[in-house]
């Protein structure tokens, strides 16, 4: 089977390494280009400085640095692209790649509140990719969201049967998620941040149109109240989110327990690549899920860190609480955008 060649756009950075290291020997893409900022044209890859655990993957360190420049990628017949891009320099170039037939596969927030733009999470709204067919351009681009939304939203879905009301969400949110270099060890070290720029209207407006109904060629938002804060804690990787839900139903801790233990991806999604055997893991302990031990959750080994934990589960009346974990840095940005290509590759989009 012939691979899909492949660019990764932002390749020096946490969450292009992150691409890097989920691409080697991907059965359905062929990486075939990396672009990064000027001062590194001509560069190899091996040269930049290693941002995950492992450094730069041994297959891919000759390969040579290109500009971002969507002339580049035509030359090199790239057909998909996976963009760890800061949002400012994402909405010029990722609508330019766009328009000359590029998919494009994005982890930047700069086009995720477009109409015509899904938020794709596949095991909650893997119809929402037939959006892509309402974007006037030969290519298209599909976001993954906010790293925050992501894991809030994947634990939401076992409890989705029973109707959500309200959410009140507070999140300890990992120093990985402000990119490299991130923030001053003079201000994070021994310290909480409580206030993350855009994070909480992030969380409030992705997590209703993730959840919300395709109809008509549009997607109609989840009429929930969603109220968030948003606070940046020490932790390196996972961001772990207290969350108190108001159901329409007061269904018994038994029947929440059951439906978190006994979910399962649906069919669209069984089998991908990266897509974890069970997304969502139940732990039982009291003082889990913890960044420490649980960040990387998730078989086979392609999709390790692309499941959620939740824990510290109780129910009372038509109020659910708990504590859950996810991985921002995979499941809330580089396997996720990759999840979602595999998605789109499968329903024959590319």
């Amino acid at each position: 089977m012939e691979r899909v060649k492949c660019a990764v756009f932002g390749a020096t950075g946490v969450v292009g390494q992150n691409f890097l290291r989920l691409l080697v020997e991907h059965p359905y893409f062929e990486l075939a280009a990396i672009c990064a900022s000027d001062v590194r044209i001509g560069q190899k890859l091996g040269s930049a400085k290693e941002q995950v655990v492992g450094g730069i993957p041994a297959p891919f360190a000759d390969l040579v640095f290109d500009p971002v420049d969507v002339n580049v990628l035509e030359s090199k017949r790239i057909e998909v692209a996976f963009s760890g891009l800061p949002a400012d320099v994402a909405k010029e170039f990722e609508k330019e790649a766009a328009r000359r037939g590029i998919k494009v596969f994005s982890n930047a927030g700069a086009y995720r509140m477009d109409q015509n733009v899904p938020i794709l999470i596949p095991e909650i709204n893997h119809p929402h990719l037939a959006l892509v067919r309402e974007q006037e351009t030969p290519g298209f681009i599909v976001t993954n969201a906010n790293c925050t939304a992501t894991g809030l939203t994947m634990a939401l879905l076992p409890l989705l049967p029973f109707g959500i009301r309200k959410l009140v969400v507070a999140s300890y949110q990992a120093i990985s998620g402000a990119g490299y270099p991130g923030l001053s060890a003079m201000d994070i070290f021994g310290n909480v941040i409580p206030y993350i720029s855009n994070e909480e209207p992030k969380l409030r407006q992705e997590c209703v149109k993730i959840c919300g109904e395709l109809t008509g060629g549009e997607i109609v938002p989840a009429d929930w109240q969603v109220h968030a804060h948003c606070i940046r804690v020490q932790t390196l990787i996972g961001h772990l989110l207290s969350v108190h839900i108001e159901l329409h139903a007061a269904p018994s801790l038994e029947a929440v327990q059951t439906a978190i233990m006994r979910y399962q991806s649906p069919p669209a999604v069984v089998g991908l690549p990266t897509a974890p055997d069970r997304p969502i893991c139940y732990l039982e302990q009291m003082d889990r899920p913890q960044p420490r031990y649980d960040v990387m959750l998730g078989t086979p080994e392609r999709a390790r860190g692309m499941a959620i934990a939740i824990g510290r589960l109780e129910v009372e009346e038509n109020i659910v609480r708990f504590i859950t974990l996810s991985n921002n840095l995979v499941r809330g940005a580089a396997g996720g955008s990759l999840l979602n290509a595999e998605l789109a590759y499968r329903q024959g989009l590319l």
